[in-house]
């Protein structure tokens, strides 16, 4: 006799790690556990410093993830997850996969189970034009076999411009646990989030905290990563590793602006985290920033690709300098980040409803 599988929604990730992305696929799937439609997540591989998650937990193995050997790993882990589909007599009726390391898996369940949660364009986050045409060709492809679940409204755009049709909207916003103090009184010019990762731009963070050094000008700097703290540490006035929310939000409220230097971003948590607070971001054009940096005075501080660190550094000097710009700029980011809260709890809401409904049929 079949085991029935009861209704349930599943996401998947590559692993815990600690990431605005992670943490998102997290929210997620909270969203629809308050929507009635109980989920939970299983992991490919393990982390050494994994997030605390609320839901329900499933490990495929005990790997660690290694870009270099992931593609070594993906038979083992498709194996295992075919025998995690028996053990419990088929699939979830709503899987959610998430990032493309978790795509191969997806080709082992029915179409109607596939769902995307698209956080970023993802061919744009490898280096290299064939690589990157290469992956676009393999992404879209698995995509077409599903549902989207777009982030925001800048992402459809771009997936529709691939040729993709976008199911559903759950826009990414900060978590209210980043509504914070805003007063004027903070000891700190700038804060930045520092990551590995030829996209992330390592470099021009490096330069731009040597500037600032160099003009008396203080600085507080979050990385997960251990060699990255081991870089800065010295060069910085605060160094957080591996904060957690409230240690973040507090570094926030201390700190005049947000620094965000990345090349590409599908959204770019950090600085909409810091507008909690009223930190200010000043941002390279990433793309998901603009999300939440549409109005005209957010647009000064929209600054282009290409434009050198060193002015990029100037122009947010000359930026905290100035008192009163700063604190209609820090009332306003606030004001912003209130809003969006409104804004995506009805969103996610209506998505938790429509996939309760599918998966009812």
């Amino acid at each position: 006799m079949m085991t029935r599988v009861p209704v349930e929604a599943v996401v998947v990730l590559p692993s815990l790690k600690i990431s605005g992305g992670i943490r998102e696929a997290f929210r997620l799937g909270h969203d629809l556990c308050e929507g009635g439609l109980p989920a939970s997540v299983l992991s490919m591989w393990d982390s050494p410093h994994p997030m605390e998650c609320a839901l329900p937990v499933t490990k495929l193995s005990g790997l660690r993830p290694r870009a270099m050997r992931a593609a070594l790993d993906l038979p083992v882990l498709m194996v295992r997850f075919a025998r995690w589909l028996r053990r419990r007599g088929g699939p979830p009726q709503v899987l959610v996969f998430t990032h493309y390391a978790t795509l191969p898996l997806a080709l082992l369940v029915p179409r109607r189970t596939r769902h995307f949660f698209v956080q970023g364009v993802e061919w744009n986050f490898v280096r290299g034009k064939v690589l990157s045409a290469m992956l676009r060709w393999i992404v879209v492809g698995i995509y077409r076999s599903g549902r989207i679940i777009s982030a925001n409204a800048f992402l459809s755009a771009q997936l529709r411009d691939a040729g993709l049709d976008v199911a559903f909207e759950a826009p990414i916003w900060a978590d209210p646990a980043f509504a914070g103090r805003v007063d004027a009184n903070r000891d700190l010019d700038f804060a930045m989030v520092l990551r590995k990762g030829a996209i992330k731009r390592l470099d021009l963070y490096l330069r731009f905290i040597e500037l600032a050094r160099a003009r008396g000008l203080r600085m507080v700097a979050i990385t997960p990563e251990d060699e990255i703290a081991d870089a800065v540490r010295g060069q910085v006035d605060v160094l957080l590793l591996r904060p957690d929310a409230e240690q973040m939000r507090s570094a926030y409220e201390r700190s005049r602006c947000f620094i965000l230097l990345r090349e590409h971003e599908g959204f770019g948590l950090p600085p909409l985290e810091a507008m909690g607070s009223g930190c200010v971001p000043i941002c390279r054009d990433s793309g998901g920033v603009r999300a939440f940096m549409q109005d005209a005075d957010s647009k000064d501080r929209l600054l282009p690709l290409d434009m050198p660190v060193d002015a990029i550094f100037g122009r947010a000097a000359q930026f905290v300098a100035g008192e009163q710009g700063w604190a209609r700029a820090s009332i306003a980011a606030r004001a912003c980040f209130d809003a969006g809260l409104r804004h995506v709890a009805d969103a996610r809401r209506e998505l938790a409803a429509s996939l309760m409904r599918q998966a009812g049929r």
